[in-house]
Protein backbone atom coordinates (compact mmCIF):
# COMPACT_ATOMS: atom_id res chain seq x y z
CA UNK A 1 0.00 0.00 0.00
CA UNK A 2 1.23 3.55 -1.18
CA UNK A 3 1.25 6.48 1.08
CA UNK A 4 -1.34 8.64 -0.88
CA UNK A 5 -0.57 11.64 1.43
CA UNK A 6 -3.85 11.56 3.72
CA UNK A 7 -3.50 10.49 7.56
CA UNK A 8 -4.55 8.04 8.80
CA UNK A 9 -6.12 8.17 12.54
CA UNK A 10 -3.68 6.78 14.40
CA UNK A 11 -1.19 9.45 13.16
CA UNK A 12 -3.64 12.62 14.23
CA UNK A 13 -3.41 10.84 17.65
CA UNK A 14 -0.03 10.57 17.85
CA UNK A 15 0.88 14.20 17.10
CA UNK A 16 -1.96 15.86 19.27
CA UNK A 17 -0.16 15.06 22.75
CA UNK A 18 3.40 16.25 23.43
CA UNK A 19 6.08 17.33 21.02
CA UNK A 20 7.34 14.06 18.90
CA UNK A 21 10.87 15.26 19.06
CA UNK A 22 12.28 16.60 21.94
CA UNK A 23 14.88 18.66 20.16
CA UNK A 24 12.04 20.97 18.76
CA UNK A 25 11.18 21.63 23.19
CA UNK A 26 12.03 25.63 23.51
CA UNK A 27 13.61 24.71 26.40
CA UNK A 28 15.69 21.55 27.22
CA UNK A 29 15.53 20.43 30.79
CA UNK A 30 14.78 17.82 32.75
CA UNK A 31 11.32 19.29 33.89
CA UNK A 32 10.63 20.09 30.22
CA UNK A 33 11.87 16.31 29.22
CA UNK A 34 9.68 14.44 32.01
CA UNK A 35 6.33 16.64 31.50
CA UNK A 36 6.38 16.12 27.65
CA UNK A 37 7.01 12.26 28.52
CA UNK A 38 4.21 12.61 30.69
CA UNK A 39 1.95 13.83 28.57
CA UNK A 40 2.28 11.63 25.68
CA UNK A 41 2.54 8.18 27.64
CA UNK A 42 -0.52 9.73 29.91
CA UNK A 43 -2.73 9.73 26.41
CA UNK A 44 -1.29 6.39 25.36
CA UNK A 45 1.93 7.88 23.12
CA UNK A 46 4.51 5.53 23.95
CA UNK A 47 7.13 6.98 21.11
CA UNK A 48 8.99 9.77 21.06
CA UNK A 49 12.38 11.29 19.38
CA UNK A 50 15.53 12.75 20.86
CA UNK A 51 16.65 13.47 17.37
CA UNK A 52 17.96 9.99 16.10
CA UNK A 53 17.01 8.43 19.35
CA UNK A 54 13.99 7.06 20.15
CA UNK A 55 12.46 6.95 23.85
CA UNK A 56 10.20 3.78 24.35
CA UNK A 57 8.02 3.84 27.49
CA UNK A 58 6.41 0.58 28.47
CA UNK A 59 2.57 0.97 28.94
CA UNK A 60 1.98 -2.58 30.33
CA UNK A 61 -0.72 -2.71 28.55
CA UNK A 62 -1.99 -3.24 25.31
CA UNK A 63 -2.34 -0.03 23.22
CA UNK A 64 -4.82 -0.53 20.13
CA UNK A 65 -3.70 0.60 16.74
CA UNK A 66 -0.01 0.63 17.63
CA UNK A 67 1.08 -2.30 15.46
CA UNK A 68 -0.64 -3.43 12.47
CA UNK A 69 0.47 -4.89 8.59
CA UNK A 70 -0.90 -1.40 7.47
CA UNK A 71 0.97 0.93 9.96
CA UNK A 72 4.35 -1.35 9.03
CA UNK A 73 3.43 0.05 5.45
CA UNK A 74 3.34 3.41 6.04
CA UNK A 75 6.60 3.53 7.24
CA UNK A 76 8.05 1.58 4.27
CA UNK A 77 10.63 3.99 2.50
CA UNK A 78 9.58 6.71 4.73
CA UNK A 79 12.03 8.74 6.49
CA UNK A 80 11.63 8.71 10.74
CA UNK A 81 10.53 12.94 10.03
CA UNK A 82 7.69 11.87 8.06
CA UNK A 83 5.77 10.06 10.44
CA UNK A 84 5.23 9.88 14.13
CA UNK A 85 7.84 8.29 15.70
CA UNK A 86 7.77 4.30 16.19
CA UNK A 87 9.50 1.27 16.56
CA UNK A 88 9.02 0.95 12.77
CA UNK A 89 10.63 4.11 12.04
CA UNK A 90 14.04 2.81 13.10
CA UNK A 91 13.58 -0.56 11.74
CA UNK A 92 12.78 1.11 8.24
CA UNK A 93 15.84 3.51 8.99
CA UNK A 94 18.41 0.38 9.41
CA UNK A 95 16.61 -1.47 6.59
CA UNK A 96 16.94 0.98 4.13
CA UNK A 97 20.43 1.75 5.20
CA UNK A 98 21.17 -2.41 4.61
CA UNK A 99 19.90 -1.92 1.31
CA UNK A 100 21.44 1.08 -0.04
CA UNK A 101 24.84 0.80 1.76
CA UNK A 102 25.27 -2.79 2.02
CA UNK A 103 26.91 -2.69 5.16
CA UNK A 104 26.03 -4.24 8.11
CA UNK A 105 23.42 -2.09 10.87
CA UNK A 106 22.82 -2.34 14.06
CA UNK A 107 20.24 -0.97 16.51
CA UNK A 108 21.07 -0.75 20.10
CA UNK A 109 17.63 -1.49 22.41
CA UNK A 110 18.54 -0.06 25.77
CA UNK A 111 17.29 -0.33 28.97
CA UNK A 112 16.44 -1.70 32.55
CA UNK A 113 14.65 -4.97 33.47
CA UNK A 114 11.07 -4.82 32.00
CA UNK A 115 11.46 -1.65 30.00
CA UNK A 116 10.23 -3.72 26.92
CA UNK A 117 13.50 -4.43 25.07
CA UNK A 118 12.00 -7.61 24.05
CA UNK A 119 9.02 -6.76 22.99
CA UNK A 120 11.00 -3.58 20.61
CA UNK A 121 13.51 -6.44 19.54
CA UNK A 122 10.25 -8.52 18.18
CA UNK A 123 8.87 -5.37 16.55
CA UNK A 124 12.13 -4.53 14.50
CA UNK A 125 12.23 -8.38 13.21
CA UNK A 126 8.78 -7.98 12.55
CA UNK A 127 9.10 -4.88 10.31
CA UNK A 128 12.15 -6.49 8.77
CA UNK A 129 10.40 -10.09 8.24
CA UNK A 130 7.77 -7.63 6.35
CA UNK A 131 9.18 -5.63 4.54
CA UNK A 132 12.22 -7.94 3.13
CA UNK A 133 11.24 -8.46 -0.42
CA UNK A 134 11.95 -10.87 -3.03
CA UNK A 135 16.19 -10.98 -3.63
CA UNK A 136 17.97 -12.70 -6.57
CA UNK A 137 17.86 -16.40 -6.71
CA UNK A 138 15.51 -17.01 -4.13
CA UNK A 139 12.09 -18.44 -4.37
CA UNK A 140 9.36 -16.66 -2.46
CA UNK A 141 9.20 -20.00 -0.37
CA UNK A 142 12.52 -19.64 0.90
CA UNK A 143 12.31 -15.98 1.77
CA UNK A 144 8.98 -16.95 3.55
CA UNK A 145 10.84 -19.88 5.79
CA UNK A 146 13.94 -17.21 6.78
CA UNK A 147 11.49 -14.36 7.89
CA UNK A 148 9.85 -17.48 10.06
CA UNK A 149 12.67 -18.78 11.18
CA UNK A 150 13.92 -14.62 11.89
CA UNK A 151 10.33 -13.90 14.02
CA UNK A 152 10.52 -17.46 15.78
CA UNK A 153 14.49 -17.08 17.25
CA UNK A 154 13.49 -14.99 20.01
CA UNK A 155 11.90 -17.05 22.38
CA UNK A 156 14.08 -19.85 21.79
CA UNK A 157 16.97 -17.37 23.09
CA UNK A 158 14.55 -15.96 26.25
CA UNK A 159 14.66 -19.98 26.99
CA UNK A 160 18.12 -19.52 27.68
CA UNK A 161 19.55 -16.84 31.00
CA UNK A 162 15.65 -15.53 32.01
CA UNK A 163 14.58 -15.54 35.51
CA UNK A 164 11.54 -14.27 36.97
CA UNK A 165 11.97 -11.10 39.08
CA UNK A 166 9.84 -8.80 40.53
CA UNK A 167 8.94 -6.07 37.55
CA UNK A 168 8.58 -9.55 34.89
CA UNK A 169 8.68 -13.18 34.14
CA UNK A 170 11.77 -13.27 31.92
CA UNK A 171 14.10 -10.69 33.08
CA UNK A 172 17.15 -11.35 30.68
CA UNK A 173 20.57 -11.99 32.62
CA UNK A 174 22.25 -11.69 28.98
CA UNK A 175 22.33 -9.21 26.03
CA UNK A 176 20.81 -10.13 22.88
CA UNK A 177 22.96 -9.75 19.68
CA UNK A 178 20.64 -10.72 16.18
CA UNK A 179 22.52 -10.78 12.89
CA UNK A 180 20.20 -10.75 10.17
Amino acid sequence: MAYDGKKPAWMDVMRQQGVDDMTLLSKLTNDAIAHNMKERFDNGIIYTSIGEVLVSMNPYRWIDNLYSPEIIQEYVGRTRIELPPHVYAIAEGAYRSLMTEKENQCVIISGESGAGKTEAAKKVMEYIAAVSGDTEGQTSAELEHVKDVILKTNPLLEAFGNAKTLRNNNSSRFGKYFEI
